[in-house]
């Protein structure tokens, strides 16, 4: 009697069912992490845009008021090109303001013709005051590539998150903020010694 060698065609079966099981899993997890690559990249880009603004308005901390906007990215350019030409504080605030709005929308990248490639997504700026003098609450707000339920707190209006930028800008199909992220930084700009 001889011995039959190899593999069935039963065993070939079932080895690509389980490869093709484990392909589909690793299918989902790449899908998975680009997602959250983008997010972390999203939130990058919104924390290097809020130490960018924080430089400059401590840069010119004397009319750290004029920098007080509830949507940046509204905001008509600036009449002077302070790159080009000595500008006053108040000219100052408005080019940075601009320039700011410029690197949330951009990202600093644009590809050949001139079009944006990076970036935050339908980004939202706001500075508002604090409470007490030279504090400042900097609140950067853009759509996120998942639905995240709400926080169950968001009526508390001492919660950081609960702001009103880019509020109702980024509805889910059932009118929920599902997609709106927010990154809010109180922030303390010292007054200009005269």
């Amino acid at each position: 009697m001889t011995q039959a060698r190899g593999f069935t065609l039963v065993e070939v079966l079932i080895t690509v069912f389980v490869m093709g099981v484990g392909l589909l899993a690793l299918a989902g997890l790449q899908i998975i992490a680009k997602k959250a690559s983008f997010d972390a990249a999203q939130r990058t880009l919104a924390g290097q845009a809020t130490q960018d603004i924080l430089t400059r308005m401590r840069a010119n901390a004397s009319v750290a008021n004029r920098y007080l906007v509830t949507n940046a990215i509204a905001l008509s350019a600036p009449g002077t090109d302070c790159a080009q030409a000595s500008c006053t504080p108040d000219e100052l605030a408005a080019w940075d303001l601009h320039e700011w709005a410029e690197q949330l929308a951009v990202g600093g990248e644009v590809d050949d013709e001139g079009v944006a490639t990076g970036g935050l997504s339908a980004p939202t700026a706001c500075i508002i005051a604090g409470n007490t003098a030279g504090h400042y609450r900097i609140a950067i707000a853009w759509r996120g590539i998942t639905p995240l339920a709400p926080p169950d707190d968001a009526d508390d209006a001492t919660d950081p998150a609960n702001v009103d930028c880019g509020r109702d800008a980024y509805l889910d199909d059932e009118g929920l903020e599902d997609f709106r992220r927010v990154m809010v930084s109180d922030v303390f700009v010292a007054s200009a010694v005269s």
